[in-house]
């Protein structure tokens, strides 16, 4: 009898042994978990496509409760992150950082039933044609407010007053955005806009965020900035997007 039978999601895979590989697993049940996948490497690999990162699957995985790893029984497909179509590179970089970003964030062994939702929600409107940029920025915002880092877009963190109208100037020292009484920011200033973006980001799902401001770069920076400081290191895809991006303005 399995261990743990749960929907899950892949988030990455590394070679083990000759013919096996460790598998990461989001699991909804259990939170984040590794595997042993034996077979699954080689002429005939034992189960496909469906190791794939950010393949939603069902899968079932033995061992002793407790155990740092598992071992891969059944995995069965449900849905692919790469339709047979395939994707263009900007997207294909992106789904990268998102299994990154997620496995980065994501608890070993403690199911995070609203990160998962999360994760669901944002791949099933990629996978229809959604708005890479939109939602690279919808992924990082919900992680980090539902991991308690995000600063509160109403509430000056160094006074807990109200915050007034438009721009919010954002101080290192108090970790949040401050009213002018408590100022001057020693950080980004996020402009109106980008703060009427989060507000429709952290009340809508992701398929209602249609369109970034002109300034969504600033926003991008400010997230990476807020991921560096959390993890306490960068992300290696983050820095490949970067570069790219780089690369595709030169």
């Amino acid at each position: 009898m399995p261990l743990i039978a749960s929907e899950a999601l892949v988030l990455r895979t590394y070679k083990f042994g000759e013919t096996s590989k460790i598998v990461v697993l989001l699991t909804r049940d259990r939170g984040k978990v590794r595997a042993v996948a034996k077979g699954a490497r080689g002429g005939k690999p034992r189960y496909g496509s469906s190791l794939e990162p950010l393949s939603e699957v069902r899968v079932t995985l033995h061992g002793r409760q407790g155990a740092d790893l598992l071992r891969l029984g059944q995995c069965d497909l449900v849905r692919s992150a790469f339709p047979a179509t395939g994707r263009d590179l900007d997207s294909a970089l992106a789904m990268s950082y998102f299994a990154e970003l997620l496995d980065a964030f994501a608890q070993e062994g403690e199911a995070e039933d609203a990160v998962y939702r999360l994760a669901l929600a944002v791949l099933a409107v990629a996978s229809g044609g959604g708005e890479i940029a939109v939602l690279t920025r919808y992924l990082e915002a919900w992680l980090l407010r539902l991991h308690g880092i995000y600063p509160s877009l109403d509430r000056c963190a160094a006074c807990d007053g109200g915050l007034p109208a438009g721009a919010l100037p954002y101080q290192h020292s108090a970790h949040g955005f401050v009213c002018p009484a408590c100022g001057p920011a020693s950080g980004p200033v996020l402009s109106g806009d980008l703060r009427s973006l989060l507000r429709e980001v952290f009340r809508t799902p992701p398929a209602g965020v249609t369109a970034m401001p002109g300034d969504a770069v600033l926003l991008e920076s400010f997230h990476r900035d807020l991921i560096r400081g959390h993890l306490e290191r960068d992300l290696r895809s983050h820095r490949v997007l970067r570069d790219v991006s780089r690369e595709m303005r030169g």
